[in-house]
């Protein structure tokens, strides 16, 4: 049921029925209060989806029979649960999203007391609930919709950076549609930010729809067409964040953790990232002092990892970035807010970020039937056996499988181009043996 980041599947088709839905906001609702047993409230935040208030409206059904009260705050950004779970006690949080998906999937996130991301240990517990069933109560539970939720949202991020003096960028926004197309140009509003957004008209079915994260050519045209110093797009629920510069050339993710890094981690800090993470990191950020510590991917890995490591900064290229000094979840406009504060204080332009070099990489996606764990298949375990042992050090390869969709992906990282094309090539041809569909 659970994937890398909550639920995701289709409306109306299980796990997101009426009947389970009910199901899952019971099991939430007893799962929070065997964690706290105050908590009295699950705070809900949704995206655009058109079946984003059908889910609302089942999941509450089930919250209500644990005996909690929902609190819906209407279309925000998930970071907004983190918020507003750590600001009012005893709550916890369900975010209905399905993040960078078309509006065909939906699903649910969810945030602890704490305003934190639930572990894989949580999730098992959560499915031990469901599995019991649900103990009918005749409860009374008034539900509340908080009609202030948008500008309380908005006055937390901006408060975060008062009185901060921000240099005059021309600045381009591709909001998706998303859950965060009003609440974005607000924050920006609000600081006197010079910016255009566009896809900020969402009708129930355009989410991500050509726009957005994983479709950052709108933005890009946009970008060059009309002379923005660099661009930015936001996900469909607005926790991941990716950048373009002044050419409309897409900025990697590395290059962003770089750059944060560096400027605001001191000497003997560390920074949390994934394996899929350029190395070129390790050497950049260890001439500062500053150390790297490296996690499965996944938002909820890397803030775990940040928990046991006591850092205060992580994130993974893919867009996540965890500021915790400011917010236990990804905020892509806080992260926007952030990066511009640092060029500002160090009177530098975007194009210092995009110029950073690189070691080659190459990630590439095949469609596949079913997933299989690696460590049974003969053929890709002498795949990497043998990488490892031509390369050592030198090169880094990673196979997994996606967390959401039925795809298997590899990684290669090498400072030759025409290597990495042949280790790719040769695993294509393992796939293909094995029968996978390639896409």
């Amino acid at each position: 049921m659970f994937g890398t980041d909550g639920i995701r599947a289709f409306p109306y088709k299980e796990p997101l029925t009426a009947k389970t839905l009910i199901k899952i906001g019971y099991a939430y609702g007893i799962f929070l209060k065997k964690k706290d047993v105050l908590t009295s409230n699950i705070f809900f935040s949704k995206d655009t989806r058109k079946s984003s208030n059908y889910i609302e409206k089942n999941l509450i059904k089930g919250v209500n029979l644990a005996g909690l009260t929902a609190i819906r705050l209407g279309v925000l950004p998930t970071s907004s649960l983190s918020i507003f779970t750590t600001k009012y006690p005893y709550s916890g949080g369900m975010m209905i999203t399905a993040s960078h998906n078309d509006y065909q999937y939906n699903g649910i996130k969810f945030l602890n007391q704490n305003g934190e991301k639930i572990t894989k240990d949580d999730e098992k517990v959560i499915i031990d609930i469901l599995k019991k069933g649900i103990k009918e109560r005749n409860l009374k539970i008034k539900n509340i919709y908080y009609e202030n939720s948008l500008k309380e949202y908005t006055d937390e991020i901006v408060e975060k950076f008062e009185g901060c003096k921000l240099k005059k960028f021309k600045l381009a926004i591709d909001l998706s549609n998303g859950a965060s197309f009003r609440a974005t140009p607000v924050i920006l509003s609000k600081l006197k930010i010079d910016f255009k957004a566009i896809s900020v008209l969402p009708d129930g079915f355009n989410i991500n729809r050509n726009c957005g994260v994983e479709n950052y050519k709108k933005i890009s045209n946009y970008v060059t067409r009309n002379r923005f110093d660099f661009g930015v797009a936001i996900d469909g629920d607005a926790d991941r964040i990716i950048f373009v510069d002044r050419n409309g050339t897409y900025v990697e993710g590395d290059k962003i953790l770089n750059f944060i890094a560096g400027n605001i981690l001191k000497k003997g800090s560390k920074l949390v990232t994934t394996v899929m993470t350029n190395n070129i990191l390790d050497t950049n950020l260890r001439k500062k002092g500053i150390s790297v510590v490296k996690t499965d991917v996944g938002d909820k890995n890397v803030y775990s990892k940040m928990k046991e490591n006591s850092s205060l900064f992580g994130g993974e290229n893919s867009g996540h970035y965890i500021l915790r000094d400011y917010l236990n979840t990804s905020d892509a406009n806080l992260n926007l807010i952030l990066i511009l504060k640092v060029l500002s204080e160090n009177k530098l332009n975007f194009d210092i970020i995009s110029k950073m070099k690189l070691n080659p990489a190459i990630l590439k996606s095949f469609d596949i039937k079913e997933k299989k764990s690696l460590s049974t298949i003969p053929q890709i375990r002498s795949f990497i056996k043998n990488f490892r042992k031509q390369y050592k050090s030198k090169a880094f390869l990673n196979i997994r499988y996606s967390g959401t969709e039925h795809k298997i992906r590899i990684l290669v990282q090498y400072h030759k181009l025409d290597v990495i094309y042949h280790e790719i090539n040769k695993f294509e041809a393992i796939v293909n043996e094995l029968n996978y569909d390639k896409t």
